[in-house]
């Protein structure tokens, strides 16, 4: 039986593992004890931080690996990369992996290809001399290399600036942060496919966010892109001259892009050589274009022959997307409608279990403390946004706050 290596166990690492049993591999999964999904679900484990590298190496000899992958999170692709160049194994270079996944290399990177991002300088110190960055505020801090948006922080004065530095560098495996402008626009997610250096799109998704202050938090993300044809026409000629440049054996690539829609003016955020979180690459995009991007993921790294050319001349064109919300303070007193939502048909996945009456809601400080996501399909984006709005209808929890009044979801 051909052994697959998965790093991580965590939710994002659940598809994947159940399409690659199905397909016939054995399952061996690396990660630190604890309550992570994967654990139940794997065929073996390695009990092992997944940045101790030369000790997975020699643990993935006695277990006679045959390949190694990993999706949906920034912290385990450089060391799948390690692990596949140490083995001789399919797989993308170190190098070629952190030049995506950290954001200080990836924005480098840009500015030699003349690909458009914010203004940006990298810290490795809380004491940095900022008077050389020549941008005004606001800007925006962040870890080089963490995910989820933890450790992302806007600032509006310079007296926020101290402390939202040395969050961020706490946050990173490297004690390494990026300082940037903040550039007002819209944000949508770009996915996308490479193999040998030659991109394929997958599709683009607008993103909302909610209105938080200073916090950075998704609500939605829907495919497809309501964004004008042009600007995306020549995002898609960015990917491909990075995609190009650095020309990974095989990956899944997520991209985030902010466009002012009134000036036309681009900015790309970050890159990964991974699929979309929050269930995008396993199940948004199979849902809206019809490519099981997983499994041509699985097929490579076991270094299998794809046929991609002729799969994306198969991509057909619904709409799907996740939607997420939160709670305000207080006790959770009543619950309603979610076996309703689970009788429609487009409501593909949900991740209420946690919602009961008398759980304590705490005020949303990152990304992990949303709620669901909800998996919503349609076989158009208008037909997506009411199947949504009915989802928001249907589902009711009402929460009792500090004070004694009744409130009910926050959507956005």
């Amino acid at each position: 039986m051909e052994k697959l290596l998965i790093i991580g166990a965590g939710i994002g690492q659940i598809n994947i593992i159940k399409k690659a049993q199905k397909m016939g591999f054995h399952v061996t999964v690396v990660s630190q004890p604890g309550n992570y999904p994967g654990l139940d679900l794997a065929d073996d484990i390695i009990y092992c931080d997944i940045y101790d590298r030369e000790k997975i190496v020699d643990l993935a000899k006695e277990h006679h690996i045959n390949a190694v992958t990993s999706d949906q999170n920034d912290l385990m692709m450089p060391t799948v990369a390690y692990i596949a160049e140490k083995l001789e194994l399919p797989g993308n270079t170190f190098a070629q992996v952190m030049s995506y996944c950290n954001k200080n290399n990836f924005r480098d990177n840009c500015d030699k290809l003349n690909i458009p991002v914010p203004k940006h300088i990298s810290v490795n110190s809380d004491d940095y001399n900022f008077s050389e960055f020549n941008c005004r505020l606001p800007w925006i801090v962040k870890p080089a290399d963490s995910q989820s948006s933890v450790g992302v922080q806007r600032i509006d004065k310079m007296c926020e600036l101290q402390p939202a530095l040395e969050f961020a560098l706490s946050k990173s495996p490297t004690n390494s942060a990026i300082v940037e402008e903040f550039f007002k626009g819209k944000e949508i997610v770009c996915e996308g496919y490479v193999e040998n250096g030659k991109y394929y799109l997958l599709g683009f998704a607008d993103r909302k966010y909610f209105k938080l202050d200073n916090l950075m938090i998704p609500a939605q993300t829907i495919f497809p892109s309501t964004v004008n044809t042009q600007i995306l026409e020549k995002i898609v000629t960015y990917e491909e001259r990075m995609a190009e440049y650095i020309a990974p054996s095989f990956a899944i690539i997520h991209s985030e892009y902010l466009i002012n829609e009134e000036s036309g003016e681009i900015r790309v955020v970050e890159s990964a050589l991974r699929g979309g979180g929050v269930y995008i690459s396993s199940h948004l995009i199979p849902l809206a274009t019809g490519i099981d991007v997983n499994e041509i993921l699985l097929k490579k790294a076991m270094g299998k022959t794809v046929d991609v050319e002729n799969l994306f001349k198969k991509r057909k064109s619904a709409a799907a997307g996740y939607v997420c919300f939160y709670l305000p303070e207080g006790i959770v007193q009543s619950v309603k409608g979610i076996e309703e939502l689970r009788t429609y048909d487009f409501v593909k996945l949900m991740s209420l279990d946690d919602m009961k009456i008398g759980e304590k809601c705490y005020k949303m400080l990152h990304k992990g403390m949303r709620k669901g996501p909800i998996l919503v399909y349609g076989n158009d984006r208008e037909e997506l946004e009411k199947n949504i709005m009915t989802v928001r209808n249907t589902l009711q929890i009402e929460v009792v706050t500090d004070k004694g009044t009744i409130s009910n979801i926050i959507w956005e």
